[in-house]
């Protein structure tokens, strides 16, 4: 039987999860004045550390098998920040992209289901735009009209990372556990067992694109 990716991840809380956006900018500066020059490349990429709690074998089944079933760093997975799954805001019904989105537009419109809304959505939420192996993760960072939708229930908002690929109207916009595409960055996964059959594991990984 095939493994087909990306793979969700088996149920879970966590002890610790570090999360940071890795960009690759380049400065050069001058060493008789000082004076600086900066370049931004297109390279912006969610990385993520994740450490589960301690286990017993039953439940820790789930995970060794997750971790053998991804090939090293040939399968994806499905992940989005644990402690972040629910938005801030008051949003409910369906949201979708309104109007097509270019890659490395920060600026979208939403379509929501709320055709006069207060705070819908607030700065630090996370949405997942398309599904699957498309699944973008980004972060909401700025919100015209404090996150209220208008009489016709649209939204502009800023998106942090950038639009990686071209989306039509229409795009389906997840908030409720909102999650983006990712691959290990070791191909040795593996995990630690005490003697009283503790089994502990952590991992990191990076977007995959």
């Amino acid at each position: 039987m095939a493994h087909s990716y990306p793979l969700l991840l088996p149920s879970y809380s966590f002890t610790d999860s570090n999360w940071k956006l890795k960009r690759a900018i380049a400065v050069s500066e001058s060493p008789f004045t000082g004076a600086q020059q900066v370049h931004e490349y297109d390279l912006a990429l969610w990385q993520a550390v994740i450490t589960l709690p301690p286990q017993r074998r039953a439940g820790a089944a789930e995970w060794t098998a997750f971790m053998l079933k991804l090939h090293g760093r040939a399968g994806t997975f499905l992940l989005g920040d644990p402690d972040a799954k629910l938005p801030q805001g008051s949003i409910t019904g369906n949201v979708s992209v309104r109007g097509d989105v270019a890659v490395g537009q920060h600026e979208i419109e939403l379509q929501t289901s709320v055709l006069s809304g207060t705070a819908v959505f607030k700065v630090g939420d996370y949405i997942q735009l398309d599904e699957g192996g498309s699944a973008k993760l980004h972060m909401i960072v700025e919100i015209d009209s404090n996150g209220d939708t208008d009489g016709n229930g649209r939204l502009v908002v800023s998106i942090e990372p950038y639009a990686k690929v071209a989306m039509p109207s229409g795009t389906s916009v997840i908030y409720e556990n909102p999650r983006g595409l990712f691959r290990m960055d070791n191909s040795a996964l593996g995990w630690d067992a005490d003697y009283v059959s503790r089994y502990g594991f952590s991992f990191s990984c990076t977007e995959a694109i």
